[in-house]
C-alpha cells in the first residue's frame, strides 16, 4: 500500500501550525491571569500549593506594606523606590527566591533587614504583623516569582498580632518631666540623629531635608508641627493610635523612642523656604485667651461662616474629607494648629494632598490623592466619594500646593474666633497626655 504524501506533509504542517497557535493561546492567557492577578483581580492560577485564602490575605497585606517599594508585582519598582539609597529587592525574580528559603524570607520580614546584616531601611513587621500573616506574606512572594513549590507553614504560628506598649499617664508625665531637664541635651540629639539616620528605617519612608522616601509625612517641620509627647507614643506604637497606619511598630526601646524625639524636636531643616518661626502678626492670637466653648460652637456650626466640622470629623461628628481632628491638642503644636487656621497651604498634611489628573480622553479629575500605585491613583472628590483612576487612563497629573481649606479665614473671622476655635482645638487631647513645657 502505498501513501500520498504530499496530503501527509499538507496534513502535517496544518497540525504544527495548530500546535503553534495553541500554544500561544495557552501561554498567553496565563501571562495575562498572572499580570492581573498580581494587579488587582481576585482569582489566581492555580500554581504553588497554597490555599486562596492565604494568598489573597498575602496579596492585601503585601500591597499595603511593600508594593511602594518592591512595586505590585515585586519588581522592586514602587513608586517609593526612586527616593531611597538601596534599592528594593526584585522579590518576583525565581533567580532570587531560589537562594533563600521560606524561613530566611519570614526572618528578613519580621526582623527588618538591619537584623540580618541588609539595608537598615528595611522596617521589621514582626512588631506589627501576626506570624500567620507573615507567612501569607511569604507565601504570596512566592507566588509572585511563580513558585510551583509547595507551601509548608508551621502548624504552631500565632494568629493575633502583639501587643505594643500602652503608655499610662504617669508614663507620659515621667516622659515630660525628661524631656524638659534633658530632652534638649546634645547627648540625647546626636544620638536620636545616629537612630534615624543610619540604624533605624524612618528614612525608607519619611524624608528630611531631600534625602528619604515620601510614603509617610515629611519630618523637616517635626518641631513646628507635633509636640515631643506625641512624638514619643506615636514611635513607641503608632497601632495603638491608629491601628490601621501603614508605619510598623520599630519595637524602640524607650531610650531609642526619647531620644529620636529629642532629635525631632530639634532638628532645623536646611532649605531656606522652610519657615518655622511664627510671623510678627501671628502674636496677637498666641497670647490671646480663647473660650473653648465658644470656640466648639463656631466650629460646628453649619450656618457660620467657618463651618470646620463639614470636612473635619472630632469624635465622630463631621465629614471626612479632611483630617480627623480627634485628639488634635495632643499631637499638634498651638503654633501649627494656628498655622493650619490662617495659611492652610503652607503645610497640607499628608494624606490630604489634591491631586488633577488628566485623562488620555481630556477629561480633568479633582480630588484628594489617597493613595498611588503602579494600577493608578486613589482619590476622595469633594463630595467624599472615593474614586480610582487606573493608570493606563492617566495622561499626567499635578500635585496642588494650595490646600482645599480656605486660606482667607484671617479675613473672614475676627481674633477672638481664632482664638476660641485655637482654644477648642487645644482641648481636643488624650486623657493620657500631659504638656511638656515646649
Amino acid at each position: 500500500m502505498f501513501w500520498d504524501t504530499s496530503d501527509d506533509y499538507k496534513n502535517s504542517k496544518a497540525m504544527r501550525s495548530f500546535l503553534k497557535y495553541s500554544l500561544l493561546i495557552i501561554l498567553f492567557t496565563f501571562n495575562v491571569g498572572f499580570l492581573l492577578t498580581a494587579s488587582g483581580e481576585s482569582s489566581f492560577p492555580t500554581k504553588l500549593n497554597a490555599s486562596s485564602e492565604t494568598l489573597e490575605k498575602g496579596k492585601f497585606l503585601f500591597l499595603k506594606y511593600c508594593a511602594h517599594c518592591h512595586g505590585n508585582r515585586g519588581g522592586g519598582d514602587g513608586f517609593n523606590a526612586e527616593y531611597i539609597d538601596k534599592d528594593p529587592a526584585e522579590l518576583s525574580d525565581p533567580k532570587f527566591l531560589a537562594k533563600r528559603s521560606n524561613e530566611k524570607l519570614f526572618r528578613v520580614i519580621s526582623v527588618g533587614g538591619a537584623k540580618v546584616k541588609k539595608s537598615h531601611l528595611m522596617p521589621p513587621f514582626g512588631h506589627t504583623l501576626s506570624e500567620e500573616e507573615i507567612w501569607a506574606l511569604v507565601t504570596f512572594i512566592r507566588y509572585l516569582g511563580n513558585d510551583k513549590s509547595s507551601m509548608r507553614v508551621p502548624s504552631d504560628i500565632q494568629s493575633d498580632r502583639p501587643l505594643g506598649p500602652v503608655f499610662t499617664k504617669q508614663d507620659m508625665l515621667s516622659f515630660s518631666k525628661w524631656f524638659d531637664e534633658k530632652g534638649l541635651e546634645k547627648e540625647q540629639t546626636d544620638s536620636g540623629k545616629i537612630l534615624v539616620m543610619n540604624k533605624k528605617s524612618c528614612l525608607g519612608c519619611h524624608q528630611l531635608n531631600d534625602e528619604g522616601g515620601r510614603i509617610g509625612p515629611s519630618l523637616n517641620r517635626s518641631s513646628l508641627n507635633y509636640t515631643p509627647e506625641w512624638l514619643y507614643a506615636w514611635i513607641s506604637n503608632p497601632q495603638n493610635f491608629r491601628p490601621g497606619t501603614r508605619m510598623p511598630n520599630l519595637g524602640l526601646e524607650p531610650k531609642e523612642a526619647r531620644a529620636i524625639a529629642s532629635f525631632l524636636v530639634s532638628f532645623q531643616p536646611e532649605e531656606e523656604d522652610e519657615e518655622l518661626e511664627a510671623p510678627e502678626t501671628w502674636k496677637q492670637y498666641l497670647s490671646s485667651e480663647g473660650d473653648a466653648k465658644r470656640g466648639e460652637k463656631i466650629f460646628h456650626d453649619p450656618e457660620g461662616i467657618a463651618n470646620c466640622s463639614k470636612c473635619h470629623l472630632v469624635k465622630g461628628r463631621g465629614g471626612t474629607v479632611g483630617p480627623d481632628l480627634s485628639f488634635a491638642g495632643t499631637s499638634r503644636t498651638r503654633k501649627f494648629l494656628l498655622e493650619s487656621i490662617l495659611n492652610p497651604s503652607a503645610v497640607i498634611t499628608h494624606g490630604y494632598q489634591t491631586v488633577m489628573i488628566l485623562t488620555k480622553n481630556r477629561k480633568f479629575i479633582t480630588g484628594i490623592k489617597k493613595n498611588e500605585d503602579e494600577s493608578g491613583i486613589d482619590i476622595m472628590d469633594k463630595a467624599g466619594k472615593n474614586l480610582h483612576i487606573p493608570r493606563e487612563k492617566i495622561k499626567k497629573f499635578k500635585i496642588q500646593k494650595i490646600s482645599t481649606m480656605p486660606g482667607n479665614f484671617k479675613d473672614l473671622l475676627e481674633i477672638q474666633d481664632v482664638t476660641d476655635v485655637l482654644a477648642y482645638l487645644e482641648s481636643l487631647t488624650l486623657p493620657v497626655f500631659a504638656s511638656s513645657e515646649n
